[in-house]
């Protein structure tokens, strides 16, 4: 009888957990008969999923509830976190990172309630200091060198492996350095492709990681000193159902669902949160009346998931058939897909959904204003010089739309034109998305058994 390996996956955050979650991964590891799996998730109800796969499942640490000595060390973790990923950026010179801290304050306020240190004081003292960065990282560690729930999950399972989805959230480190004083060893993969440039240094040692491509393996050996040899690039685990989905709806049927009739085009508008679009709904009320003068034209706004705010900024616009808005929906990447793959463009300030559309090859077109009568370091176009998205713009795999005109300009090109754009979109693909192929879940599956242990899948 096969010996089977327990493992332990720790997937901080919703939009990693999503990426698992829906992607069919979870499945496939169900599917593993000598694989047993515990997932570690910071949402409750992720365990009504995993336990529909036949999966165990567990909470992460939280700042809240639990002993008040627990709390303590996860708040000031994750503050000891904040410091390090500041001097981080500035040790590496990081754009993005100097153009934050010029930006209004009423920007900073929102970056720093998603978790960016968007403050000055959180470089004090020495900011660019790698002894402080080393200090910080170091005291970080102490908090978490022992930790009795995480030691008792441990304890409980014997994993043959951990897994991290997020190798540079601090939230994940008591799981690590557990794993790490067992002598477990260590599978990290990085949570989203803009993370080796923007959110701080790696916090878990990993003996092998995964990146989504070719790009972020060079990333993680040039900021972060990875050995090229450790890194294993296995693809956009969330491209999967996109380029392989179960099923493709029909575009009538796609049609009908926003409301609109067989015969209408439409423009898609991925939309950010409010702290990187706060524009949008000025923007997309500029653009949806020139589509007005189009024949059976739409724009259609998709809430990005995050938006909490979603109906304040776009619920007047909605008025369909001219613009139809929806709200956000975290796990259902299927009808994303197919939302992209019947559009004539999509349009976003810098959000990730420009990279989807060149995955499905439909042109994408970045909103990349300056405005004038914004502060310089608050325009859309300054987004677009961050290392990351400067790094995919040179592919001349995404349109930029520096000013409304522009804009308008760009989308009726692409309304006579499917193909705007499509040299661009296979340089993009070739060095950012791939290998671009759906079975990103496979490879992932594969290198997990590999970690743990075991041969090639015997299902």
């Amino acid at each position: 009888m096969a010996t089977v390996k327990r493992i332990i996956v720790v997937l901080p955050g919703a939009m990693v957990a999503r990426n698992w979650l829906s992607t069919g991964l979870l499945e496939r590891l169900a599917r593993e008969p000598d694989l047993a799996v515990t997932l570690v998730t910071a949402d409750d109800k992720d365990a009504d999923v995993a336990r529909r796969l036949g999966l165990a499942w567990e909470p992460m640490l939280r700042a809240s509830g639990g002993l008040r000595t627990l709390q303590w060390r996860v708040k000031a973790s994750y503050l000891l976190h904040l410091a390090s990923v500041f001097r981080f950026n500035a040790i590496q010179r990081f754009r993005g990172a100097q153009q934050r801290l010029r930006q209004s304050r009423r920007l900073r306020r929102l970056a720093l309630r998603d978790g960016v240190p968007a403050y000055a004081i959180f470089g004090w003292p020495f900011a660019t200091s790698s002894s402080a960065l080393s200090t910080l990282l170091s005291l970080q560690k102490s908090l978490w060198r022992t930790c009795a729930p995480v030691a008792r999950l441990f304890d409980r399972i014997d994993p043959a492996l951990l897994v991290v989805g997020h190798m540079q959230n601090s939230f994940v480190l008591p799981y690590a350095l557990a794993a790490k004083s067992r002598g477990i060893p260590v599978l990290g993969a990085i949570g989203s492709w803009d993370q080796p440039t923007t959110k701080g240094p790696l916090v878990v040692h990993a003996e092998r990681i995964l990146a989504q491509s070719r790009s972020v393996a060079g990333q993680l050996q040039r900021y972060h000193g990875v050995e090229p040899e450790r890194v294993e690039v296995t693809g956009w685990l969330q491209m999967d159902p996109l380029v392989r989905p179960p099923t493709v709806s029909d575009r009538s049927d796609l049609l009908r669902s926003l409301g609109l009739s067989p015969r209408h085009r439409y423009i898609l508008l991925g939309s950010s949160p409010e702290r990187l679009g706060h524009n949008e709904p000025t923007i997309a009320r500029d653009l949806a009346a020139t589509l007005a003068r189009q024949n059976d034209c739409s724009l259609v706004i998709r809430a990005h998931p995050n938006d909490r705010n979603w109906r304040e900024r776009f619920g007047s616009l909605h008025a369909p058939p001219h613009v139809v808005v929806f709200g956000p929906e975290l796990a259902n990447m299927e009808r994303m897909a197919d939302q992209i793959r019947h559009a004539h463009a999509v349009l976003s300030p810098a959000g990730s959904i420009l990279l989807d559309s060149a995955a499905l090859d439909r042109p994408a077109i970045a909103l990349a204003f300056e405005n004038e009568d914004e502060p310089y370091d608050d325009r859309l176009a300054r987004r677009y010089e961050m290392e990351h998205w400067a790094e995919l713009i040179d592919s001349g795999g995404v349109l930029m739309a520096r000013t409304q005109a522009d804009l308008e300009r760009l989308v009726n090109e692409a309304l006579d034109d499917p193909g705007l754009g499509a040299e661009g979109r296979i340089r993009l693909r070739e060095n950012h998305l791939a290998p671009l192929d759906g079975a990103v879940a496979e490879r992932t599956v594969a290198a997990i058994r590999k970690a743990a242990g075991l041969e090639a899948s015997v299902t």
